[in-house]
């Protein structure tokens, strides 16, 4: 299943109502198709979040989003992403003309 990465950013002043709707996400059981793999929080006072997120489409994603968190996806963006095993340098570069050739 593809990957994305959700960049997630907000305003200091929506802060609480952002954490509000991750924290309801928590609880919320994902549509089939639609998982959450990680998750990371930029320092405090950087309001900003980054996910992984497994789905068969980004309007997947979109559409979860738009329906259980609206204010969090004001200010999220999805990017599909490879991931490249093992995680070294020259794995990358093994991988990168294939994803040239297939997005080009």
């Amino acid at each position: 299943m593809p990957l994305f990465v959700a960049v997630h950013r907000w305003k200091p002043e929506e802060e609480k109502a952002v954490m509000k709707e991750m924290l309801a996400l928590d609880e919320w059981k994902f549509p089939k198709g639609v998982e959450l793999c990680a998750s990371w929080l930029a320092e405090i006072g950087d309001q900003r979040a980054f996910c992984v997120w497994k789905a068969r489409t980004k309007e997947d994603l979109e559409n979860f989003f738009e329906e259980y968190a609206p204010i969090v996806k004001k200010g999220t963006e999805f990017v599909p992403v490879l991931q490249v095993y093992p995680a070294t340098i020259s794995s990358f570069f093994r991988l990168s003309p294939r994803w040239l050739r297939s997005r080009f």
